[in-house]
């Protein structure tokens, strides 16, 4: 399994541009850096969807692989979210 992106986050990210995430470890945690138009790395796995372009590094794919980025708009700004992915998403055939 690898990030989905969800229909919002989509459409936040059109205007944006290509979003690059970095995982970093610390006393047990993973903390996520969320930076905009930035180089990719090396390692990093690309997480593509309708043109838009979100880059993880290892640290980031490992931590997000279940997950579906999104966004919580408020008046003049934004920020985005992770959640379970449901576990079914990726079957058309399960009856919803």
């Amino acid at each position: 399994m690898m990030l989905q992106i969800n229909d919002e986050a989509l459409e936040v990210l059109r205007e944006l541009g290509d979003l690059h995430i970095r995982g970093i470890e610390s006393d047990g945690e993973i903390e996520l850096e969320i930076e905009e138009d930035k180089e990719p790395g090396v390692d990093d796995q690309l997480v593509e969807r309708d043109g838009v372009k979100v880059y993880l590094d290892p640290v980031a794919a490992s931590a997000l692989d279940d997950q579906v980025l999104g966004v919580h708009s408020h008046d003049d700004h934004f920020h985005f979210s992770f959640d379970e992915q449901e576990p079914d998403a990726g079957d058309p055939g399960s009856g919803g």
